[in-house]
């Protein structure tokens, strides 16, 4: 049996190459800031009701978390790339019938790699934050925690007292400190992944933070790759629906027309 395929089919035009870096794709960038610290957030609120309970329960919520954000700046991405391919047509049309396209219209033409610029615009402050920390990131320990009532007598004496002093030695916060919690939000479903008793995946994950906050930009690069063929989708629907349109009209002529026949047989 022959399968009839009646899905609109692409049809690409001629669209005008806009340019990498421009002042439209640097402010695009700001949204995709605004996305990840937005994402960020909803990590900290949705994961953290996901914690304590099966570890799989935990590490599926945070998957799907990661995965339903990547498929938000995706969609964002072709969003846009499907608007500057829209653009870039009209530019090529204007440039054909031998008017001049200025720098500024080129800049909000489609160009495959404005995505990823915006991307990494919107990455940037983030990156450099958690390609700092990395760099400076120690493995955890354990804390020692706090010592009970009973042993305060025994820090009179002078050959135990030094020892159980450092007991109560209290930490001074450092870059690190803060850096650490600023990065903990914006991966927090990896930390919930690799477990925050599990101190050598947790460095791990400290070490790896420059290349986990790139993940969600990558994905708006990836779908402004989309552009052209969305663009193309949208030709292919108004192709179709004029060619559905033309039949309907053309078979309520041929219904007419036979109605007309028949009443003048019967004459």
């Amino acid at each position: 049996m022959k399968n009839k395929n009646n899905g609109a089919k692409p049809i690409y035009k001629p669209y005008l190459k806009g340019n990498v870096i421009s002042g439209t794709a640097a402010k695009r960038g700001l949204s995709v800031l605004g996305m990840e610290v937005l994402f960020a957030f909803m990590f900290v609120l949705i994961a953290t009701m996901a914690t304590g309970g099966a570890h799989w329960i935990t590490v599926s919520v945070n998957v799907l978390l990661v995965l339903g954000a990547a498929f938000a700046m995706y969609n964002a991405g072709a969003g846009k790339g499907e608007g500057d391919v829209g653009f870039a047509e009209i530019a090529q049309a204007r440039l054909d019938s031998g008017k001049n396209v200025p720098d500024s219209e080129k800049d909000r033409c489609y160009n495959a790699l404005k995505g990823f610029f915006s991307a990494a615009v919107g990455a940037l402050p983030v990156f450099a934050i958690a390609l700092l920390f990395s760099l400076i990131a120690h493995r955890q320990l354990v804390s020692m925690g706090v010592l009970p009532s009973w042993v305060a007598a025994y820090e009179q004496h002078e050959d135990i007292g030094a020892a159980l002093a450092w007991y109560s030695e209290v930490s001074p916060v450092t870059l690190e400190d803060i850096l650490r919690i600023i990065m903990r939000v914006f991966v927090f479903p990896f930390v919930n992944i690799a477990g925050a008793d599990n101190y050598d995946a947790m460095y791990l994950v400290d070490r790896l933070s420059p290349l986990l906050v790139l993940i969600m930009p990558f994905f708006y690069g990836l779908g402004y790759l989309r552009g052209p063929h969305l663009r193309a989708m949208v030709h292919g629907n108004i192709r179709q629906n004029r060619r559905r349109h033309n039949r309907k009209e053309r078979r309520a002529r041929e219904k007419r027309a036979l109605e007309m026949k028949q009443k003048k047989e019967l004459v």
